[in-house]
């Protein structure tokens, strides 16, 4: 999902476009796909040109000696006309290959010797990450299966229960070594250290993965990724295929229970999810942040009409953007996505109810932040009452206070929507959230109460 104003894409993606320049991978190691090159900059087209703006400590920029204020004339042999021009050179390139770069400094021109470098891979305590990848409709896409450490061997010792986060709408990467606030990469370490793996894998062409560009893709190719994914974690030799948990977030509470459905797996975890129909999901999201952001009564009122008429023009009649922002120029506000008009025409179509009436007799959790002003309490209600009533017991409702929808710590919704629209800040993760994942499977899928190696 995404916030009112200017914050729209999870923290990853900010950080990931600030500081390292993404590639489309090649064939090489880590299941066939190569790490993608960083030259640890951030860059801005600036009157005098592509201008770098900060450096990352340690970089490859920093290594050989760039600076902040630099401008940027020439990589190897490419001129750089523009910013993305320059990305698409660092993409060409590759990781650990050697080239020089031109820059203005002082009035003059100075070129530097420059080896990009490898994009960084998680490490820490308790847990070990293993880059791997899959393919979907031909292309490769990165996986990042995180097993508690040390890693069981098949057979003497058993397999570890495990997690497949599916996450929610948005091109930003998962493969975020360093940055420790976020949020799926914290997950993940949370769980391996209570005896649980998990598996996050990056949508197409995003980070190391092929594949065509995230912004053309649609709901049914990011399932697809999902449904290859659980294929592989299952195939894994450290993991109980018998003890797999789905984990929606966001949309991702669209498309697991649709994979529930398709290849069986022991629970389902749907956290600050949609429970009814994205048309009037959208409408009661608009007026919740409007409120929060202080607009008058019939200023929102206005608003959601509008809104209305652009989301049905584009969602509902499918017609093209561009004529429908040339009569309602709103629209162009209104129908701002982080994701294709096909990939939202696709989520508005989904019957919400009917994925979870269709849901296979297995146990589910539904889990809310006090904070979240994006999604609803009472669609996690919805949720938990639509199981129960087919299977009474089978779905329970855990709220979390003061978590906010990127499992954050920022307070009650008011709170929350200052320091994320207001202020464009992001608070610390929640560890509550992994706290909560890990008891609810030590309860209802672990032996005992306690994820050893099956």
């Amino acid at each position: 999902m995404w916030l009112r104003a200017s914050l729209r894409v999870r923290r990853s993606i900010l950080l990931l476009t600030a500081w390292s320049l993404l590639s489309s991978a090649a064939h090489g190691a880590d299941g066939g796909l190569a790490r993608r090159p960083s030259l640890g900059v951030a860059l801005t087209d600036s009157p005098a040109g592509v201008t770098i703006t900060a450096l990352v400590p340690g970089s490859a920029a920093e290594r050989a000696g760039l600076r902040i204020g630099d401008v940027v004339r020439r990589l190897g042999d490419a001129p750089v006309a523009n910013a993305a021009a320059m990305i698409a050179e660092v993409r060409r390139i590759g990781a650990l290959h050697a080239t020089r770069v031109v820059v203005l400094r002082g009035g003059a021109e100075r070129v530097f010797p420059l080896t990009l470098g490898e994009a960084p891979r998680e490490q820490g305590e308790g847990f070990e990450t293993r880059y791997g990848a899959v393919a979907v409709r031909g292309a490769l896409r990165r996986t990042l299966l995180t097993l508690p450490r040390p890693a069981q061997p098949p057979g003497a010792l058993g397999r570890w229960p495990a997690v497949l986060i599916v996450g929610g709408i948005g091109c930003y990467s998962v493969d975020a070594a360093g940055d420790t606030g976020e949020a799926y990469l914290s997950l993940a370490h949370d769980l391996a250290r209570r005896g649980i793996a998990s598996l996050r894998i990056e949508k197409t062409g995003v980070g190391d993965s092929q594949g065509p560009p995230c912004l053309q893709s649609d709901l049914a190719l990011e399932a697809e990724g999902y449904a290859a994914a659980l294929a592989a974690l299952k195939r894994e030799p450290a993991v109980d295929p018998k003890r797999i948990v789905l984990l929606g977030h966001s949309i991702g509470a669209l498309i697991a229970p649709g994979l529930a459905a398709h290849d069986p797996v022991a629970g389902l975890i749907v956290a600050e999810a949609i429970g009814r129909n994205w048309f009037e999901y959208e409408l009661l999201n608009l007026r919740r942040q409007l409120v929060l952001g202080g607009d008058a009564p019939d200023a929102i009122d206005a608003a959601l009409a509008s809104k209305e008429r652009c989301m049905h023009r584009l969602l509902i009649d499918r017609a093209d953007e561009a004529a429908i922002e040339a009569v309602e120029p709103a629209c162009k506000t209104h129908n701002a996505y982080p994701a294709s008009a096909a990939y939202m025409q696709q989520a508005a179509a989904v019957n919400v109810a009917q994925l979870w009436t269709r849901l296979p007799a297995i146990l589910v959790l539904a889990i809310y932040g006090g904070g979240d002003f994006v999604t609803d309490l009472k669609d996690h209600e919805r949720i938990v009452e639509i199981v129960a009533s087919r299977r009474p017991g089978a779905a329970t409702l855990k709220v979390i206070p003061g978590m906010d929808h990127h499992f954050d710590q920022a307070g009650p919704p008011q709170a929350a929507y200052d320091l994320r629209v207001r202020q464009h800040r992001s608070p610390p993760y929640e560890h509550a959230f992994s706290d909560t994942v890990a008891a609810w499977i030590e309860d209802h899928v672990c032996a005992a109460g306690r994820c050893a190696p099956a």
